[in-house]
């Protein structure tokens, strides 16, 4: 069945019962480590931000409710704790091969 003509000949039901070939593409490591490092940015940002704002409640400098400055140091340490284990194991699955059948593509008959 690696010609067209035999292709062509086929019944329909017989093609859609075929398992289309699988096509694995070598693309770039953005494409398994982009959501870790969106959620390291956000977490910096956020474990940023609480800093700052814990900074401005304890030096009395601005109204600064009392709450906020240490939610957003731990919520920003969670998201940042949260990519940076998320990295070792997306490269342990991409070195075992795990993932690659999840970023594949399928070929048209």
């Amino acid at each position: 069945m690696s010609s067209s003509n035999e292709m062509d000949s086929m019944s329909p039901v017989r093609r859609a019962l075929q398992p289309e070939p699988v096509v694995v593409e070598e693309s770039s490591r953005w494409v398994y480590y982009h959501k870790p490092i969106i959620i390291m940015v956000i977490g910096g940002l956020l474990f940023t931000a609480g800093t700052v704002i814990a900074f401005l409640y304890f030096s009395r400098v601005g109204r600064v409710p009392y709450a906020l400055g240490p939610v957003c140091l731990s919520i920003g340490l969670m998201f940042l704790v949260t990519g940076l284990v998320w990295v070792p194991v997306i490269r342990q699955k991409v070195r075992k091969g795990l993932i690659r059948g999840m970023y594949s593509r399928r070929l048209p008959i």
